[in-house]
């Protein structure tokens, strides 16, 4: 079946004959608008929130850097007290080895000035108890000569 022509309008009467369009899609410009301005604020929190958290993990980055440094130096400060230590301790080892290698020769000494004194000390009583016996000799042979021969050997008083 043909189909129904529209009315034409006369000819000249142009206005009269465009369809007049009614803007009908205000609600979803502003909709478009309304989703841009949550998307750009989204977008801006978004970026905010990736800044903070770079900054964040650069911050812990360097405090763990600066924990690394802290520990590396306290290990090489430990280490070089070790060391001294060490050194202090073998030295004083070997102090002691020293000092008591004298004690030991100063001990020798000491009992073999005590041994030498001892004898020293019987052979003067030994000389004592020989020069007391001779004088009491002597002191006997004088008197005996005395009665023998009747001088007088006494100090006159």
């Amino acid at each position: 079946e043909p189909k129904e022509r529209p009315d034409l309008k006369a000819e000249g009467d142009y206005t009269g004959h465009v369809k007049r369009y009614s803007f009908k899609s205000q609600s979803v410009i502003e909709l478009l608008k309304e989703l841009r301005l949550k998307f750009d604020d989204e977008l801006t929190k978004m970026d905010t929130e990736e800044t903070n958290s770079l900054n964040a993990f650069q911050l812990s980055e360097q405090a763990r850097k600066q924990l690394r440094d802290a520990k590396d130096a306290s290990r090489t400060e430990k280490k070089t007290i070790h060391g001294d230590t060490e050194a202090k301790k073998i030295q004083a080892e070997s102090d002691r080895g020293s000092a008591q290698g004298d004690l030991d020769a100063d001990e020798k000494t000491l009992a073999d000035t005590k041994k030498s004194c001892n004898v020293k000390k019987m052979e003067w009583a030994e000389r004592s108890k020989t020069r007391s016996n001779e004088i009491k000799a002597m002191e006997a042979a004088v008197e005996i000569l005395a009665k023998v021969t009747g001088v007088r050997t006494e100090a006159p008083s």
